[in-house]
């Protein structure tokens, strides 16, 4: 089981990652409205992630951008770039395996009730919550290229 949820989040990671790449600038500051952009959605699921592994280090982007910035009201030029979101999804990808792979799947989940009883549970929340927003991503890709962008989940197999 451990193996398979290593390389399910694997492969989770490499599609966000080609997502991000396939955004050009403009459109991942612009695309959409509100906090429903892909600046905004990426920062959001990089933030989840680190609050569900319960990471309590400081991380700052590669621009020197505080990655403890609120991924909803931040000021644009606060926002990070898709580089610092690039660097960013390695440094989470390689957090989550080392947690995926140290876990004990059947002790008692007593951070997060919402996620199920055991951390099993908070594994597949956090697995599903990634993929949700991965999809409202690839929805504002598809929106910012006009129905011509690549199938990044398969690219990503």
């Amino acid at each position: 089981m451990r193996t398979d949820l290593i390389k399910q989040y694997g492969h989770t990671w490499r599609v966000f990652e080609e997502i991000v790449k396939d955004f050009d600038d403009d459109a991942w500051l612009h695309t959409g409205r509100g906090t429903t952009t892909p600046v905004r959605l990426a920062f959001h699921i990089l933030k989840a992630v680190k609050y569900y592994l319960e990471d309590s280090t400081i991380i700052f982007f590669e621009s020197g951008k505080s990655f403890e910035s609120n991924s909803e009201t931040a000021k644009e030029e606060d926002l990070p770039s898709r580089n610092d979101i690039l660097g960013c999804i390695n440094e989470m990808r390689g957090k989550t395996e080392k947690w995926l792979a140290k876990m004990d799947y059947n002790s008692a989940n007593s951070s997060f009730k919402w996620a199920g009883e055991t951390k099993l549970g908070v594994v597949i929340f956090l697995l599903r919550h990634s993929v949700y927003h991965l999809g409202e991503l690839s929805s504002l890709l598809n929106e910012s290229r006009n129905g011509e962008v690549e199938d990044n989940y398969v690219k990503a197999l």
